[in-house]
């Protein structure tokens, strides 16, 4: 039975053909409903629907504008019944039929607040659907959550539907708008950096997070010259138009609905104005935007996209083209394929009956959100290819990813890389808290501490950067003459935030890998000229734990992986390391000893922990099916990490007797601020210099942490400052001999003459001349203070 329409207009009588559904008149009901449709196989519909479900049927809610401003979506809402008209046609899900009842909210989130009451305590329905609209969904989001109702697939790109603390209910679909705007701002800088922006868009949550999006991915680098609002009820935007025009900017940015979007397009032709247009991906469909707007006013038209056109046989594929046209054929005749609306329509059809063929005979509501959480690595079919589908109990974002496109020629064309509108970097508060930091800002805190006390912040309790803050205090601390206070952090991108911003640290241990991932990110501006470092420390290896199964890190391609909280050195390192090797995993935000747990009922697929090694937690692992993954030391790592291994010693639980897993270590570095060498700062950074430096050999003792071995105070960090009174303790104390050169890996001036063994595998007084001229020149002094 083909999906119907049942209607309270009163004009009509009998049956009248319609977009190719049946539209039938209803008896009397309470609510003055605009449009019920209704995706099931089975004469019961028309028996009225407030009886509640049945044993062998899953009833589904939705609204969507098949009138006003928005009608374009309705053939969304059309593409999802016909979906699930074909399902229950092959025998429905789980051996239940779906029936899905829709009604017309014309884009009014009042209507949509009052039809999706009546959806819940009238309908009975099991969840909601595919509601299309920011404001629309945001208007029923408190009340679903309240009634613990899914709302599925929300089809809007708000980011307020990722918010799985606050609306645990309420699951997204469309990548967000603030991550396409971030799409197109990648593009415009790496291709037109010296363009001036103009910018169209609805005067409504949905325009203003694409505008804000888009000023967050430009970062001020590229200006924008003009910015036009328009109300979704406006008639006409040509003073809009007018206005972006005689700004005299060359890129014109499009955040509109198809109807405006058609507007824009058409009027920028009829005013002779050719700027490099994009168009917003919800409104780039041929049929309702590009061919109605007239195709040759739209060449040169560039978007983004995560789903193909209709008509993309070469894109989709021989055997994924011929089964959506012969779906299109058969369950939604009056549309055309190259309506991109009916694309969505069928891809969140496809979703909604994978997680509900997920739930098995489970379907309590209960159950159907805790399978929309779990979706891992799905791609479907009329999807671009590379793009997946993941979320989590913590990312309620199935698509975070789209591919730039190009109308040309009359179609569409694709083209560069997939592109991540989500920057991994961006999740941290740290980094934009350093994002905002300014050469203006100063800080007073003279009279916050005493005259001798130096701040050190740290990292979390029981990590390797808490232990060797302890240790300098337990060594360096001289009553009134110096006292260190370690202070415990959250890992080495707070430490950089807290170094530049926080009142009363002095200094920080960070990795070296996170000032380059800064600086290359531009995140704070003029921070080499602000940010110096003390010394190399030592080095942190990368730890991959995962089941057997994974036996590279190419494996973890479009896996789920948990990489620390986004404050931490092992959240850097590691979206670093995936980043230089061309690997896109689907991160989890967690602490990693606290997420054993979920590896082994496989909610994740790898848990990755940068420290010194041995890890406490991860020596207590008694699990034959899991191991450490090797990391190779490839070409891409070797710039900022050097070779490393775990061994049996190492964790004799998870390396065979005798053998070693290969990994990379980041190396960590003791930091601070660029303080004047006049100022009060610097004078208390400079005992710390001196003292620590003193009794390095001390610290290298038991009971001390093993990783201070690593320490050599020669060793460089390119392209960074070493603060200036430690330049000049070494100058004095530890000078290189004439002709001689630094290692920026070890600090050692190079040998005369080959050694037996590779630097890397030597112990630090080992590979470093200069650090054991260091050792005995300490011991001489000793011995000449000891004979006085």
């Amino acid at each position: 039975m083909r999906a119907l329409i049942d209607t309270r207009w009163a004009q009509l009588s009998g049956s009248v053909a319609r977009d190719g559904l049946r539209l039938f008149t209803a008896p009397r009901r309470s609510a003055a409903t605009a449009l019920v449709l209704a995706a099931m196989a089975g004469p019961a519909f028309g028996q009225g629907l407030a009886a509640g479900p049945g044993a062998n049927e899953i009833r589904i809610g939705n609204t969507a504008p098949y009138t006003g401003p928005a009608s374009a979506y309705g053939v969304i809402a059309k593409g999802i019944a016909a979906y699930l008209d074909k399902v229950n046609a092959e025998g429905g899900i789980n051996g239940r039929k779906v029936n899905m009842i829709t009604y017309d909210d014309a884009y009014e989130p009042t209507k949509t607040m009052a039809m999706t009451r009546k959806l819940v305590e009238e309908d009975n329905v099991l969840l909601t659907l595919g509601t299309i609209g920011t404001n629309t969904n945001a208007a029923i989001q408190p009340y679903l959550n309240s009634k613990k109702v899914p709302q599925l697939f929300a089809l809007s790109g708000a980011a307020a539907w990722d918010q799985p603390q606050e609306f645990p209910w309420t699951i997204g679909f469309l990548p967000t708008y603030t991550a396409e705007a971030q799409i197109f701002a990648q593009y415009l800088l790496e291709n037109h950096p010296r363009s001036r922006i103009a910018v169209l868009y609805q005067e409504d949550g949905m325009g203003k997070e694409y505008l804000k999006g888009l000023k967050d991915g430009l970062g001020g680098k590229i200006a924008i010259v003009a910015e036009a609002p328009y109300k979704v009820n406006d008639t006409t935007i040509d003073p809009q138009m007018a206005k972006l025009k005689a700004s005299g900017a060359d890129v014109l940015i499009e955040f509109t609905t198809p109807k405006f979007a058609v507007m824009a397009i058409k009027r920028s032709a009829e005013l002779g104005w050719r700027p490099l247009q994009f168009a917003a991906s919800i409104s780039n469909s041929y049929s309702a935007v590009i061919q109605p707007a007239g195709p040759q006013n739209a060449e040169g038209l560039l978007s983004a996209a995560y789903r193909l056109e209709g008509e993309d046989a070469a894109a989709a594929g021989e055997a994924v083209f011929r089964e959506w046209s012969a779906f299109m054929q058969r369950y939604l005749p009056s549309v055309s394929k190259t309506n991109g609306q009916a694309v969505l329509g069928y891809l969140v059809g496809k979703l909604t009956v994978e997680v509900l063929k997920n739930c098995g005979d489970d379907l309590s509501r209960e159950n159907i959100m805790r399978q929309a959480r779990l979706l891992k690595g799905i791609q479907l079919p009329m999807m671009v290819q590379g793009i997946q589908i993941n979320t989590s109990p913590s990312d309620h974002a199935p698509i975070e990813q789209m591919r730039m496109m190009r109308f040309t020629n009359g179609q569409w064309q694709h083209f560069g890389p997939v592109r991540s509108g989500v920057d991994a970097g961006a999740v941290s508060e740290s980094f934009k808290t350093i994002f905002k930091y300014g050469t203006a800002t100063k800080r007073d805190l003279a009279n916050q501490l005493n005259a001798n006390t130096v701040s050190l912040m740290t990292g979390s309790f029981g990590s390797t950067y808490a232990q060797v803050g302890a240790d300098l205090a337990s060594v360096l601390d001289n009553g009134t003459a110096l006292r260190i206070l370690p202070v415990m952090g959250r890992g080495s991108v707070q430490a950089v935030s807290d170094i530049l911003l926080l009142r009363g640290v002095d200094a920080g241990i960070v990795r070296k890998d996170t000032l380059s991932y800064l600086d290359r990110k531009d995140f704070a501006k003029d921070i080499r000229n602000q940010f110096v470092y003390v010394a190399k420390m030592f080095n942190e290896e990368m730890h991959v734990l995962a089941p057997k199964t994974i036996t590279s890190m190419r494996d973890l391609d479009g896996k789920t992986v948990v990489v620390d909280l986004p404050d931490s050195s092992t959240f850097v390192t590691a979206i670093n390391v995936f980043d230089r090797l061309g690997i896109r995993p689907h991160l989890i935000y967690q602490e990693p000893r606290l997420a054993v747990d979920m590896l082994r009922k496989g909610e994740v697929d790898a848990i990755v922990a940068i420290e010194g090694k041995p890890l406490q937690w991860l020596n207590q692992i008694q699990d034959r099916n899991l191991h450490l993954v090797p990391v190779e030391y490839a070409k891409p790592l070797q710039e900022e990490y050097l070779p490393s291994k775990l061994s049996s010693a190492d964790y004799p639980n998870l390396v065979a007797d005798g053998g070693s897993v290969e990994t990379i270590a980041a190396e960590a570095v003791l930091a601070s601020y660029n303080w004047a060498p006049n100022s009060d700062r610097y004078r208390r950074l400079s005992l710390l210099v001196d003292t620590m430096f003193d009794k390095v050999a001390q610290l290298q003792r038991p009971p001390f942490h093993p990783k201070w071995k690593e320490m050599a105070p020669r060793a460089t960090v390119s392209g960074w400052t070493r603060f200036k009174a430690a330049q000049e303790w070494l100058d004095r104390n530890m000078p290189l001999p004439a002709g001689s050169a630094v290692s920026a890996a070890s600090g050692a001036a190079p040998p005369p003459a080959p050694v037996a063994a590779p630097a890397a595998a030597l112990a630090p007084q080992d590979r470093d001349p200069l650090y054991r001229e260091f050792l005995e020149w300490r011991a001489g002094r000793a011995k000449a203070g000891a004979s006085r």
